[in-house]
């Protein structure tokens, strides 16, 4: 297991610092370690690294599969180039990934949160490099084995895994979806339209957006944590995206007992009207990205609101697995993610602001 006092060593022996960068005292190894051991690798003038290796047997795998996944991207060219980072090796003997530190990058969460609003630039990044990654990777053209639907979507009919390390607020969400009017048929009307047409990325959330800025001040977007990548239904990818503001939305919403629940809404810390600009932009990038046409516009959309639902409805439960009961928060986004699944056409033009009907950027 690599150990931080060896990082620099390592970079070394194999030809990612010179002898240069650690006489001058310019380098800087941070340990960044979650679910992976992780090391941010600094340089004042020379390249940044971000190093990834697996702890356990399955994150083992799970990095070893991003690599292949990074190496299946940077084969597609420029296209994708601008929306990933650089790709600078992967060791197998060690199981470390070496990828490039984007100086500067901030996640689009504290991009947010930082600017106390919803930026349309970054948003239109985020679709814009969706829609690439979904127009340029063909599922025939990857060597990977097929994304499975979304845990969201068998929620309703839970295997015997979900109850090993279920809390009591997470069994108590499985009840609620089980027995609530609608919800089982929704979820496996969207289920049974799975398809694996492209590579996907799989787990689209702000965190794994960062956003930068080039040499002349423009912010670019890289999407970042491909180890649950594989070919699968690009509306889960695009669907995501637009849930990330509903949910963010949603958890800004302070529950009181004065007011009645339709009420709730008014007292919202992040409005969902100030989100709509950059839910537009989202949109119509993917949309143009993508070169969806006249006819497949529409249903497009409504497959990804579909899937924003779905998002919601996982977001939630992945709430509860920390809990021991239900929250409000988590309520109001089961709620939300039933009439988003049962009114989808609706979702899209009054709760998103998004017509059915094409749009264009300006």
């Amino acid at each position: 297991m690599l150990a931080q006092e060896h990082v620099a060593r390592w970079l070394l022996d194999r030809g990612f610092l010179t002898p240069e960068a650690l006489l001058d005292g310019d380098l800087a190894v941070r340990d960044a370690s979650s679910r992976n051991r992780n090391f941010r690798v600094e340089t004042r003038d020379g390249p940044c690294y971000l190093l990834k290796q697996g702890t356990t047997i399955e994150t083992t795998a799970t990095v070893a599969h991003e690599g292949h996944v990074y190496q299946r991207l940077e084969s597609a060219g420029e296209p994708l180039s601008s929306c990933i980072p650089k790709l600078y090796g992967y060791d197998p003997r060690d199981g470390v990934l070496v990828l490039e530190l984007v100086r500067g990058a901030e996640d689009l969460r504290g991009v947010h949160l930082r600017a106390g609003r919803f930026s349309v630039g970054p948003a239109a990044l985020l679709g814009a490099g969706l829609g690439t990654l979904h127009r340029h990777t063909r599922a025939d053209r990857f060597a990977l084995a097929p994304l499975a639907a979304p845990g969201g979507l068998w929620l309703h009919r839970p295997d015997a895994r979900v109850f090993r390390d279920a809390s009591a607020a997470s069994l108590g969400l499985i009840r609620v979806v089980q027995n609530a009017a609608g919800f089982p048929e929704a979820l496996d009307r969207v289920r049974e339209g799975w398809s694996q047409e492209c590579l996907i990325h799989g787990d689209i959330k702000w965190d794994n957006c960062l956003v930068s800025h080039d040499k002349d001040g423009g912010e670019e977007l890289r999407l970042v944590d491909w180890e649950t990548a594989a070919p699968g239904d690009p509306s889960w990818d695009i669907g995501s995206a637009l849930g990330q503001y509903l949910s963010f939305w949603l958890f800004s919403i302070p529950v009181t007992g004065g007011l009645p629940p339709e009420r709730f809404p008014e007292l919202a810390g992040y409005p969902l009207d100030t989100m709509k600009p950059a839910l537009a932009a989202c949109w119509i990038a993917y949309a143009d990205a993508r070169r969806l046409t006249t006819a497949e516009v529409g249903a497009q959309l409504l497959r990804a609101v579909e899937h924003a639902g779905v998002r919601l409805l996982q977001t939630a439960f992945e709430s509860a697995q920390m809990m021991q009961q239900l929250t409000s928060a988590t309520i109001l986004h089961l709620q939300l993610a039933l009439n988003v699944l049962q009114r989808p056409e609706q979702a899209a033009t009054e709760l998103l602001g998004l017509p059915l009907a094409p749009l264009r950027a300006a």
